[in-house]
């Protein structure tokens, strides 16, 4: 059973690197995976700073294949 989140979930009209939509997901066997997976990338590439556990946590889904 695998956890993901993805990026334009929590940031609908964020930028990737190239200037594209971002689809980045996080994925990770918990939720603590994923969230640790997901703040990297906020942080890397949006630069967004601060504690966004609950809005990760609020979008994290259960891949069951």
């Amino acid at each position: 059973m695998v956890r993901f989140a993805r990026c334009n979930a929590l940031l609908s009209l964020a930028l990737d690197s190239s200037g594209k939509g971002c689809r980045y997901v996080a994925k990770g066997a918990s939720d603590d995976d994923v969230v640790k997976e997901m703040l990297e990338h906020l942080t890397s590439v949006h630069q967004v700073e601060g504690d966004m556990t609950a809005n990760i946590l609020a979008t994290t889904k259960t891949n069951n294949g």
